[in-house]
């Protein structure tokens, strides 16, 4: 039998670019999924004619993602099309094309509130510390850590690690004085986010939030071409089960199928609670770590609407203006959980997502695909009806599923008036389906909770979780690096590529041929 220089498990972001990154060294790669394509929570699919982005709708670069995928020679400016945000609830509707236009809306919907002019000072300052250590093409601080860079960033450093708290953000929105709002603005976003992630997100929503050419999917499929390209193996639909060990190394993959693959690293790029509770034995972790991990809270899921409605892109682009709608019924703030009532979902926020005017092959002639998007609980109403993962799905959770769809499609008439009787395709994605097709558990769409009393790698900056007990087995992703999500991924698979080629973490890829220099980004 065969044996890699190294395989990856787990073909998401963070897998495809440790992978890409081990082939261009001229590493002997193997990368192992369990679905039929790449991507993971950045996976898409298509139906009857129509695509969609099965779990994130955009991303940022924060001077991460776009540097990194120019390394490879995987980026061309082209390929990425800015996307526009847009607010709307019973008191505003504005377009975030900036925090300055922000602010004014806000304060044009709620003209008696004096807390919003000391509220946005404070968030122009996260904005300003942005521009500064990073732009959507450059963040010098991680891509060249040189000592410039350090003596940069040193400046901001104290209220650096104030931001980091969400005791800061309860601090500065207890400065409105409409409770409603302050209860908004404390909340909005993942639960218990620090101040420093909902004060940035003013600054990335207006600068710096990308969708690329052909959806989610297709750039996955670049990713997993460019990985075959340069040499590397793909294995699709093969489920890892576990590692075999020898010593205080991993020997071999071991898959459900009763298959060995034998190499001399595994980088593990997957969910981090199911490598402790079912891939590895019991005390290869210590039983502390291993048990505090096990039980901490993750980022909340989604529940996520498919439509492909009877209306053209240029219809539809009228009614959102904009990719992603923001439709706030209420100003309160809901975090699903078991014990949640059943109409949860009909009283929160949604997001609305749309890029075929931009993306003409989305749907088919005439017609337009629109994502629906809220928070959601695996566990909800006994897990959604179905009594837990299990397949087949029960009636009973078919039935439940397509009544949150069109709760959601109730909240998103704001924007499109009629939108029920336009449908002529609806499906609906829990968080069962998020947890079956991209082995996150419970669903998670981003990794640990961004709690930082919680959260396992926010403790302080330095800390991630690379690093395993076993030698040569390593593990990169969301779960592994702060601060979570689509960024931390993608720089988690360039250090842990070095790590396994025994170099600076930071070092960059040995070629670079982008067909763009980042210099003629714009």
């Amino acid at each position: 039998m065969k044996r890699y220089d190294t395989a990856v498990v787990g073909a998401g972001i963070a897998g495809l670019i440790t992978a890409n990154y081990l082939a261009q060294a001229g590493k002997n790669v193997i990368l192992i999924d369990q679905n039929h394509q790449p991507g993971g929570n950045m996976s898409g699919f298509r139906r009857q004619g129509y695509t969609f982005d099965g779990g994130n709708q955009s991303f940022e670069s924060m001077g991460v993602v776009f540097p990194i995928l120019d390394e490879l020679g995987l980026y061309r400016r082209e390929d990425f099309q800015q996307s526009r945000f847009r607010f709307i609830s019973d008191d505003f509707d504005f377009q975030i094309d900036s925090i300055d236009s922000a602010e004014a809306a806000l304060q044009e919907a709620f003209p008696e509130e004096t807390g919003l002019p000391v509220l946005f000072k404070e968030i122009r300052e996260v904005s300003r510390f942005l521009q500064s250590v990073c732009t959507p093409e450059s963040f010098p601080l991680l891509q060249n850590p040189g000592a410039g860079s350090l003596l940069n960033a040193a400046p901001w450093l104290p209220k650096l690690m104030r931001w980091m708290t969400f005791r800061e953000r309860e601090r500065q929105c207890s400065v409105i004085r409409n409770p409603a709002l302050r209860r908004w603005f404390t909340n909005i976003g993942y639960y218990r986010m620090t101040y420093l992630f909902f004060a940035g997100f003013w600054h990335l929503w207006a600068n710096d939030y990308w969708y690329p050419r052909g959806g989610m999917q297709a750039f996955m499929n670049r990713l997993a071409s460019s990985f075959a390209s340069r040499g590397g193996t793909v294995r699709w639909s093969t489920t890892v089960s576990g590692f075999s060990l020898k010593g205080s190394k991993v020997n071999a993959v071991e898959t459900a199928d009763g298959e060995r693959i034998e190499a001399d690293s595994v980088v593990y790029a997957g969910d981090y609670k199911a490598l402790l509770s079912k891939l590895l034995p019991e005390g290869v972790f210590p039983a502390r770590k291993a048990g505090k991990l096990k039980n901490t809270r993750l980022t909340e899921s989604l529940v996520n609407v498919y439509l492909g409605i009877d209306s053209t892109p240029e219809e539809t682009a009228g009614h959102m203006q904009g990719q992603h709608v923001f439709v706030f019924p209420n100003y309160d703030v809901h975090f699903p959980h078991a014990e949640s009532p059943r109409n949860i979902h009909s009283k929160m926020w949604v997001t609305a997502n749309f890029t075929g005017d931009r993306n003409p092959d989305m749907a088919p002639p005439g017609k337009s695909s629109l994502v629906l998007q809220t928070y959601s609980s695996r566990n909800w109403q006994n897990a959604w009806r179905n009594g837990g993962g299990t397949l087949p799905r029960t009636e009973a959770y078919q039935d439940l599923k397509r009544e949150v769809g069109y709760e959601l499609v109730h909240t998103a008439e704001r924007i499109f008036p009629g939108l029920k009787q336009r449908i002529s395709y609806l499906d609906v994605g829990t968080p069962l389906s998020a947890e079956r097709f991209t082995m996150n558990s419970e669903g998670s769409s981003g990794g640990w909770c961004y709690d930082d009393q919680v959260s396992p790698v926010y403790k302080r900056l330095g800390k991630n979780l690379f690093q395993t007990p076993l030698k040569n087995l390593y593990a990169a992703g969301h779960y592994t690096l702060w601060p979570g999500g689509v960024i931390s991924a993608v720089q988690s698979g360039k250090m842990v590529a070095n790590m396994v080629l025994e170099r600076p973490v930071f070092s960059p890829a040995f070629e670079q041929k982008s067909s763009t220099p980042l210099s003629a980004f714009a």
